[in-house]
């Protein structure tokens, strides 16, 4: 036995020697975010289902096709904020009765720079009560509520929480859907086809300072060019010709003006409650059976000023209720050729129910001699005198006119029952809750306004705006204009400057993603190069250049920053030419070289912006001023947590068309980005990728249609795994003896790389 002294000498080495050996952990031993569990209910054909304990590093998930593996990729989207809709909610009794709610839970663990990241996002929504439960906990729980609401179920209410803090839908965007990459064959046409999610890829891996500048720059050029647009509309709306020959020195004069401010006042808030009321209600509507929409990111004077140019003579409901919600009353802006579309839109819209309602009418309508059901009977009854009599030689071939009028009359009565289902409802479910009346009042109104002041309805909004200016005695315009034309020149040099610093950045990343890409494309079953072109955009001269009258600033599309535009070539062995991916590529080759993409750019690739959809609309401040500085400030802050790495990244069958070596290539490639990256949820049909996972959940379709449907989950291990691997690699083609031979052998070979590749 040691004496106390040697004991105490040898427990402080072993002490010491285990704290160095805690430095030189590899990375995936310390705490990692990730999805921990995803519980559903009611969701389209599952009743209860529960993805628990999802490993850290590759989870996949495998079934029969049509088994339900889609419920993954739905609930996820539900958490993520995407829109909610009949078809995903389970109706509790199919002969008619009433509806359950449907329940999306996704628990997620928390650390480092995602804790961080959240944390910070959640105080700048003003969602506060989430983050106690976040900081002592690591955990953030996100529950999505779907109610079937309304005449027969036909609407959708949507409610959500973060950690039991109600919360709204664009919350859900902003915070959770940057946590998660989402990567299917949409995400790889949305990446490959269009040059602003390229360029998103891109930045990914671009520098945070030069990111950060160009964007706070890119934000302080479109501020002084507002304030400049501004003061300039300003100028042009003078005053109307009922203020000639006035004086604001003349006391009566002054009345008048007071009256007429007063009364435009009552006006404007007359209008927007009725414009808000109305664009609410179609909002609403459109949730149950539409994707949501959104007014553009750019409430911009600019875009206030061209949306009445750029309104269709003829416009859907959700297309007027998008240029309502963009009318801009202050900017000058009143909204009167939306107003009109509106009208026309309702007066359509009223014209297609009556439609329907008479065809209902005229189809099955009983107490209608003309309709096809009265004609029906009518014709029953003269068959029935027809062959009266049982002997009559034309009773049997009487008879069988019978079964065909009730084969005639059962089809009447199905195409009604889908005229008034499937038409009347969604048509009556689809309308604002405003009469023709209100409208035609509100627009008798406003052009008796326009009267009175000698003007058109279009110059409504700003003889209001110019009335009030002169009230109040603020029109300094003049003044401020060269001063304002100053500023916005000197910003937009210094954002041509970051542009530059940005363009260079893009290159340098750009060479190196090729180059990795081109290393791991042999592995993928690929002789190819991948060739990552950053170019300016054809007709692009970036400078002070004056365009419709204005300082024009350099800006692609979208949030993309800069004057760059970006395409995935790739160069095969045997070609002379490389050629665009999404043009060359085959499917299951563009599959491969998104995931070579993704793990040398982790978070390049998924479904929406990264930037969590941030813009200038998220914060209800009007350009310029210290409000402008503040939402400026905000959004700087907001830029530097939108380039975290996801999560969690949900492969959804983006291993079709692979097989062979290059499937097995893919599978190692997706265990070491779990193990190195984030956490990778796959869903797949390929062995190879199912026998490299850490967790293997397979989801089973149980039920009939007749008894009801619905879905298990399951975690297999051991021979329930063999089995369900074997599945996979065989199915009912080969030996039950040689697929679990061969499904042991890929479980082993997993087993044995997972093992090497942990101890690197």
């Amino acid at each position: 036995m040691l004496p106390p002294r040697s004991v105490l000498l040898v427990f402080s080495i072993f002490a010491y020697l285990s704290l160095i050996h805690s430095f030189s952990l590899p990375k995936a031993a310390f705490p990692k975010s990730r999805i921990e569990s995803i519980t559903v209910k009611n969701l389209a054909i599952v009743k209860d289902a529960q993805l628990k304990d999802l490993s850290s590093r590759l989870t996949v998930v495998t079934g029969e096709t049509g088994a339900g593996k889609s419920l993954v990729t739905s609930a996820i989207g539900l958490a993520c904020g995407d829109a909610a809709s009949k078809d995903k909610s389970r109706q509790f009794n199919p002969d008619g009765g009433a509806f359950e709610d449907s329940f999306v839970t996704l628990t997620a663990q928390l650390h480092d720079e995602a804790l961080i990241a959240v944390s910070k996002k959640l105080k700048l929504l003003s969602l506060d009560s989430a983050i106690p439960v976040l900081e002592s906990t690591n955990t953030l729980t996100i529950t999505r509520t779907i109610k079937r609401v309304g005449k027969n179920g036909n609407k959708i209410r949507s409610t959500c929480t973060l950690n039991s803090c109600p919360a709204h839908l664009k919350d859900l965007k902003l915070i959770v859907a940057p946590l998660i990459a989402r990567i299917d064959a949409n995400a790889a046409a949305t990446v490959l086809s269009r040059s602003e999610s390229r360029i998103n890829a891109i930045d990914r891996g671009v520098e945070e300072k030069i990111m950060r500048e160009a964007k706070s720059e890119y934000r302080k050029y479109r501020v002084g060019r507002s304030r400049r647009m501004k003061i300039e509309r300003d100028l042009a709306s003078s005053l109307p010709p009922s203020f000639k020959g006035m004086s604001m020195e003349n006391d009566g004069d002054a009345t008048t003006l007071r009256h007429w401010v007063e009364e435009l006042n009552t006006f404007q808030e007359k209008w927007s409650l009725f414009r808000d009321n109305v664009v609410a209600d179609i909002e609403n509507n459109q949730d149950s059976s539409e994707p949501e929409f959104e007014a553009d990111a750019d409430n911009s004077p600019t875009a206030a000023t061209s949306s009445a140019l750029s309104i269709p003579s003829m416009m859907s409901l959700p297309q007027c209720a998008i240029e309502l919600s963009k009318v801009n009353w202050e900017g000058g802006d009143g909204g009167w050729e939306a107003m009109l579309s509106l009208k026309n839109a309702l007066v359509t819209h009223d014209k297609s129910y009556h439609a329907a309602s008479e065809a209902l009418m005229t189809l099955s309508s009983k107490s209608t001699l003309e309709s096809a059901a009265s004609s029906v009977e009518k014709t029953r009854d003269l068959l029935y005198d027809t062959a009266s009599d049982q002997s009559s030689t034309v009773y049997d071939q009487s008879e069988k006119a019978h079964d065909l009028l009730n084969e005639v009359e059962a089809t009447i009565q199905r195409c009604a029952e889908q005229i008034e289902n499937r038409i009347l409802n969604k048509l009556e479910a689809s309308r604002p809750y405003v009469t023709l009346e209100e409208l035609d009042e509100l627009l008798v109104d406003w052009k008796s306004l326009a009267r009175k002041h000698g003007i058109s309805p279009e110059q409504v909004c700003g003889c209001h705006g110019g009335l009030r200016s002169e009230l109040e005695g603020a029109d300094e315009n003049r003044e401020k204009l060269p001063r304002a034309i100053i500023e916005e020149s000197k910003a937009l040099l210094k954002y041509q400057e970051c542009c530059k610093l940005l363009t260079e950045d893009r290159k340098r990343v750009a060479e190196m993603l090729g180059e990795k890409v081109t290393e791991l494309l042999p592995s993928l079953g690929m002789e190819a190069e991948l060739i990552v072109d950053v170019r300016r955009k054809m007709g692009i001269e970036f400078g002070l250049e004056v365009k419709g009258g204005g300082l024009w600033g350099g800006k692609v599309e979208g949030d993309s920053v800069g004057i760059d535009v970006v395409d995935f070539l790739l160069l095969n062995n045997k070609a002379t030419e490389a050629g665009k991916v999404e043009e060359t590529a085959s499917s299951g080759e563009r599959a491969r070289i998104l995931l070579a993409i993704e793990t040398c750019l982790p978070g390049s690739i998924g479904v929406g912006d990264y930037s969590g959809g941030i813009s200038l609309n998220d914060f209800e401040f009007e350009d310029g001023g210290a409000e402008g500085l503040e939402k400026e400030e905000m959004e700087e802050e907001w830029t530097g947590l939108a380039k975290s790495t996801p999560i969690s990244v949900l492969y959804d069958e983006i291993d079709s068309h692979v097989g062979g070596r290059a499937a097995v290539a893919v599978a190692k490639l997706l265990s070491n980005q779990g193990k190195s990256g984030s956490q990778i949820i796959s869903i797949t049909h390929n062995a190879a990728i199912a026998s490299m996972a850490d967790r293997h959940i397979v989801v089973e379709k149980k039920g009939d249609e007749a008894d009801g449907v619905d879905v298990k989950v399951t975690s297999v291990i051991g021979s329930e795994r063999e089995d369900e691997i074997a599945r996979m690699a065989g199915g009912e083609m080969v030996s039950e003896e040689d697929s679990i031979a061969f499904s042991r052998a890929l479980l082993k070979e997993g087993m044995e790389f997972r093992e090497q590749t942990a101890a690197l």
